[in-house]
């Protein structure tokens, strides 16, 4: 037979009461089946978990550490239940979708923020991009995300928070002759954008299929930090949300190359599961709304 959680729990009731009975009573069951239960447990596990002395219950060393784990689980079971009874994502796991732009500006941000004021909140947090968080959004595996151009199906409401400015950056080594270029320019040059699956790929060769370009030299990244260490080694010229590389353009570490015509933003986009909402999603929306105006993210 499996182990169960009710066998299980009615280990750990013995172990916490010190008798069969007062197990029993506790469960409001008889002592033959808390006896019972605990048979199976022992068959199942193939090693003895209690040993009588006259009166006296004790474990043995393999029952102190079933302890442990029985701990876990039992905890872990009822969370499950708290979660879906009450369809709070703050109770349990949090899961998380994030553009890359937000991971590395706001994200250790966010996750303090949650841990004060939910100290028990787990948080898993899955970073992609567009074509990846939305098709997790819509197979109900994510509660929250920010996306850029999000495709979600009617059960992922969408609510607009800004635009992602994009733009040409290359390193300030990098030996560019033309004040304004054209994508005729720059497609002469070796350009590092983001895969097919990400909105920014879409975005690029869209750009210079309307400037009537064709670049010679595409690398692809599916990093957005790997992509800027690239620009900053000088190894090519990406397109990248202007906001991630806004201190190293500052520092005079790298440079927006100005074009004609310009490249378009991204509207982003807050998303989450609709038969979620309530006062605790509400909460987290409202964190990561302040957290987009604090650091000025987007436009």
């Amino acid at each position: 037979m499996p182990l169960t959680l009710q066998q299980l729990r009615t280990f750990e009731r013995i172990a916490r009461l010190g008798s069969f009975r007062s197990a029993a009573d506790h469960l409001g069951l008889t002592q033959p089946s808390v006896s019972q239960r605990i048979r199976e447990l022992e068959n199942e596990l193939g090693t003895q978990l209690f040993v009588r002395r006259g009166p006296q219950l004790s474990l043995t060393v393999e029952g102190h550490t079933l302890i442990e784990y029985a701990d876990r689980m039992l905890d872990t079971a009822g969370e499950i239940v708290d979660r879906f009874r009450s369809r709070d994502p703050l109770k349990g796991t949090l899961r998380l979708g994030l553009s890359e732009s937000f991971a590395l500006i706001c994200l250790t941000d966010l996750l303090k923020r949650l841990e004060g004021r939910y100290p028990d909140l787990k948080a898993s947090v899955h970073v992609g991009d567009t074509g990846a968080v939305s098709a997790l959004l819509n197979e109900r595996k994510l509660d929250i995300a920010v996306v850029s151009e999000p495709v979600v199906e009617p059960h992922v409401h969408a609510r607009p928070i800004g635009t992602n400015q994009l733009g040409w950056v290359a390193s300030a080594r990098f030996d560019i002759a033309q004040t304004v270029l054209s994508p005729q320019d720059l497609a002469r040059h070796h350009l590092i954008i983001s895969p097919p699956t990400a909105r920014l790929h879409l975005t690029a060769t869209s750009w210079f299929a309307q400037g009537g370009a064709t670049p010679t030299r595409v690398s692809t990244c599916n990093s957005l930090s790997v992509t800027v260490l690239s620009i900053l080694e000088g190894l090519g010229i990406g397109l990248v949300p202007i906001r991630v590389m806004q201190e190293e353009i500052a520092r005079g570490k790298a440079r927006q190359i100005p074009t004609a015509p310009q490249v378009p933003g991204h509207r982003v986009s807050l998303c989450y599961q609709a038969s979620e909402f309530g006062p605790s999603l509400t909460s987290v929306l409202d964190i990561i709304r302040e957290l987009i105006v604090q650091h000025r993210l987007f436009v």
